[in-house]
């Protein structure tokens, strides 16, 4: 695995080539940083793209290197869009878990044992999930008409590597983990797969009309690139991000 140095200390990255790729593009996942280049750029350049952008991963270091995640406390507050909502664990016969975010407040409910604290951070993720789904079928409603789209169907992922995606079909595919960013920001990755199925590719066309509809798109989407990575980390990741 290649490594760059950064603040004197080596970071090893993930490279993925892509024929597709004309840029150098970074991103933090779970596993690590990531770096997508196109195909035939030669590992020198690849390292000194990343080296370039030393003062932003820095700025981020604590999400270089995979880490395990933080247990998931009673008590704890966990980010919802644009506010929060607080965790509630007990111990009972079965797993469940209720997600209100009418309330501020999400339940779940554990069998306890040495496995608890993994078991408590999936049924919260499926909270997440069960709030998306319904929060992407408002927002996509709500936004289709503006952008001139209707999606054939829509579903709730953990992709790797991207927020949102379509197909030609015109089904799109969201992460749960857009829950947990301010709500502009999840607007925006909306807006971005519905223009998608107006325009499958990102040509002016694209983006004039992901413009008209969030005219304030390039600082939410900025707002993802900046701190996409604390979206991995969360729930539980600590101090929020500022808002784009």
């Amino acid at each position: 695995m290649p490594e760059v140095v950064l603040g004197g200390r080596a970071v090893p990255y993930l490279l993925v080539r892509n024929p597709r790729s004309r840029h150098v593009r970074m991103s933090l996942t779970p596993e690590g940083l990531r770096v997508s280049a196109p195909t035939r750029l030669p590992q020198s350049e690849v390292d000194r793209a990343v080296a370039s952008k030393e003062r932003w991963l820095l700025r981020h270091s604590d999400l270089l290197l995979p880490h395990a995640p933080a247990p998931l406390l009673d008590g704890m507050a966990l980010p919802f869009l644009d506010g929060e909502v607080e965790l509630g664990v007990r111990v009972a016969h079965r797993g469940a878990v209720s997600f209100r975010p009418d309330e501020g407040r999400v339940a779940v409910a554990t069998t306890g044992g040495p496995d608890s604290p993994a078991r408590v951070r999936d049924l919260v993720e499926r909270g997440y999930r069960g709030v998306a789904r319904d929060w992407f079928a408002w927002a996509c409603g709500h936004f289709g008409p503006m952008v001139g789209a209707t999606p054939s169907s829509i579903s709730v992922r953990d992709p790797r590597t991207r927020w949102g995606s379509c197909s030609a079909r015109g089904s799109v595919s969201l992460s749960w983990r857009l829950m947990m960013a301010p709500a502009r920001v999840a607007e925006y990755v909306v807006v971005h797969e519905l223009a998608h199925l107006v325009h499958l590719d990102h040509s002016p066309a694209f983006w004039d009309l992901v413009a008209r509809v969030r005219p304030a798109h390039r600082a939410e989407s900025a707002w993802l690139r900046e701190h996409g990575g604390w979206l991995w980390r969360s729930p539980g990741a600590g101090e929020r991000p500022p808002g784009p």
